[in-house]
């Protein structure tokens, strides 16, 4: 889950600088139906018989494909009006809101360590996001706040999800219905079109094989031995990722409140990993 949100935190670098070319829905489609591909190529044999035998594989794919659809069209049009660690940072909050919304769906109490660990990382968070935002909240940072919200859900659904199938092909499903709604949503609202240059092809096969084929298609099989509310807090190195990224790549700021954001993001990760049993 670790390699997941780490892989997921690099996609917002990689997404910043196609949009440039790329309009978001004709991104997300083409994207992740090249991601579907490549896992349907190598696993393709497998999908099919997942889905012979259990038709709960597919459901489960189109229902998680329609909510990272909805996710991730509110990231990239948030990314047009923001930088790439805010959106991550605000879109992340997922890490506390987890935990509560668990609480609120099975009616029990989060355990004391849960409850840490997600005031650290949210606490985190907070501290980037005050630097980034600079006292602002626009679009972008809103779409993200919607975002925030969905992803919380997709994490509480897949955790549901993973446990009661093939989770590796409800991976590879999700990620081809993800595609298939983002081309749906460009031809209907843009002009799509393929990458025109050799650098842009290389970050969205970035984006396919790194992000896409690995972060989206794994996330299932990462959580399906782990809690949600785990899998809540590990997200945390997502933005982390994307705020060292986002200063190497894009020169984007990462002064002493990142700094202290980043140290808190840690140690709730850490102390988290280390108290868990389910880890």
């Amino acid at each position: 889950m670790a390699a997941v949100a780490v892989a997921r935190g690099s996609s917002f670098i990689f997404s910043k600088l196609l949009l440039q070319t790329l309009e978001p829905f004709n991104l997300l489609g083409v994207r992740s139906l090249t991601a579907f591909l490549i896992l349907f190529a190598v696993f393709g044999r497998r999908v099919i018989a997942a889905v012979k035998e259990n038709s709960r594989v597919l459901k489960a794919g189109a229902l998680l494909g329609a909510m990272f659809f909805l996710i991730m069209t509110l990231e990239l049009n948030g990314l047009k009006h923001t930088t790439a660690s805010t959106a991550s940072f605000i879109e992340n909050s997922a890490v506390v809101l987890v935990p509560l919304f668990e609480a609120v769906i099975l009616w029990r109490r989060p355990d004391g360590v849960t409850i840490v660990c997600a005031v650290f990382c949210l606490a985190g968070v907070g501290s980037i996001a005050m630097g980034d935002l600079s006292g602002r909240i626009g679009i972008g940072e809103l779409m993200c706040m919607m975002a925030a919200l969905l992803y919380t859900g997709a994490i509480i659904v897949m955790d549901r999800e993973a446990k009661r199938c093939d989770a590796f092909t409800v991976g590879i499903l999700y990620v081809g219905f993800m595609g298939l709604f983002g081309m749906i949503g460009s031809f209907a609202a843009e002009a799509p079109h393929f990458p025109q240059t050799p650098s842009e092809w290389v970050l969205l096969l970035m984006l396919a094989v790194i992000c896409s084929s690995f972060g989206f298609a794994m996330q299932p099989v990462a959580q399906r031995t782990i809690s949600s509310e785990t899998a809540g807090v590990l997200t945390a190195l997502n933005p982390l990722t994307t705020a060292v990224l986002g200063t190497v790549v894009l020169t984007e700021p990462f002064g002493i409140n990142s700094i202290i954001g980043a140290i808190l993001i840690l140690a709730g990760v850490v102390i988290h990993n280390t108290q868990k049993k389910d880890l």
